[in-house]
């Protein structure tokens, strides 16, 4: 079984999984259920979406244009399921009303090339982080609030905040974690700019661990 998980924008993060019967340890296996990461990558629209024509027209071409790249990989990948994590309020509208009207023009691509055959499921990002359990350590925590008191210091102060020097990191988000997930479990190496395809695989792990699945209600 061939599972293809989106996390959908105008930079898409995307990845594929396999199962198998019988887990096995090694080499990008999930161990606990046996499914295996196969392949992951992101997919960028090449010009920005004012470069797409006149609005609302260029909204419309970028959209089309996305659900287009995001057909062909799946016409290539060939998936038995599609799993699409669920929209979030931006706080930009017109952030928001690219990634709807991307969302929309997907699953009108999709319907008319893959048909009703290969279900597409959608599951909100808090469900995702909840089943693989991803929340931010103590630690974590300990290095947000001194980063935060270091930052008032320095501003009162007028000193430049050295945070090598105070023994802290830069804030850590929940980007941060899932990044810091893919990497311990399936041995790759993301950075911070690779944030959008460790959403994509750990959507994709959370569906085959029986996430909860958005009903539009």
């Amino acid at each position: 079984m061939k599972i293809l998980a989106l996390d959908i924008s105008t930079k898409t993060g995307w990845a594929t999984f396999e199962t198998e019967p019988i887990a096995w340890a090694g080499n990008g296996w999930d161990v606990a259920k046996g499914h295996k990461l196969t392949n992951c990558g992101l997919i960028k629209l090449p010009q920005k979406i004012h470069e797409y024509g006149q609005y609302p027209w260029s909204y419309l071409n970028a959209a089309s244009a996305m659900a287009q790249l995001l057909l062909q990989l799946a016409n290539q990948v060939k998936p038995d399921a599609i799993i699409i994590e669920e929209t979030n309020k931006a706080k930009a509208r017109y952030t928001q009303k690219a990634l709807e009207w991307i969302h929309c023009c997907l699953l009108d691509r999709l319907l008319d090339n893959l048909s009703r055959s290969v279900p597409v499921y959608y599951i909100s990002s808090s469900e995702w982080r909840k089943t693989l359990g991803l929340v931010m350590s103590k630690e974590d925590k300990k290095n947000n609030k001194a980063l935060k008191t270091a930052k008032k210091l320095a501003e009162a102060t007028g000193k430049k905040l050295n945070k090598a020097e105070l023994g802290i990191k830069g804030s850590v988000t929940k980007k941060h974690v899932a990044i810091r997930y893919v990497n311990a479990n399936f041995g790759l190496d993301m950075k911070v700019k690779d944030n959008d395809i460790c959403d994509a695989i750990c959507l994709g792990v959370a569906y085959l661990r029986d996430a909860k699945i958005c009903d539009g209600k």
